[in-house]
């Protein structure tokens, strides 16, 4: 993991994320309220030189079904799924996506990758 955060400069940028992060829910709706148990963004890499980096975070105690609002199913890369036992759990290379549909284990964290244009 520090590898991979290394590897991608829009994980460690000095200013804040603002215009190159996307904000959703398990759908395309965002919800803050108390009652809700999951958030997903999308963090845009381009103005770092950087790929897209997907995350789905599942606080609640059963699974959640997560739509991925960006790009297709085949764009996308799975590298962390904390719901796996390791080392299932991190990919290096990533395993690609059949669905823009994910199902999120409890209390588990996704990591998409979608590589910059012109990798």
């Amino acid at each position: 993991m520090i590898a991979f955060r290394k590897s991608h400069p829009s994980l460690s940028r000095s200013r804040f994320w603002r215009e190159d992060v996307s904000w959703y829910g398990t759908g395309p709706t965002l919800d803050l309220s108390h009652d809700s148990h999951s958030l997903a963004f999308c963090l845009h890499g381009d103005s770092q030189g950087d790929d897209d980096i997907y995350v789905m975070i599942n606080a609640y105690w059963e699974k959640l079904d997560f739509d991925i609002q960006e790009g297709t199913a085949n764009e996308w890369r799975r590298i962390v799924e904390t719901g796996l036992p390791s080392p299932d759990d991190f990919s290096d290379e990533g395993l690609p996506l059949q669905h823009k549909r994910y199902t999120v284990a409890p209390r588990s964290i996704v990591v998409l990758l979608r590589p910059r244009r012109g990798n």
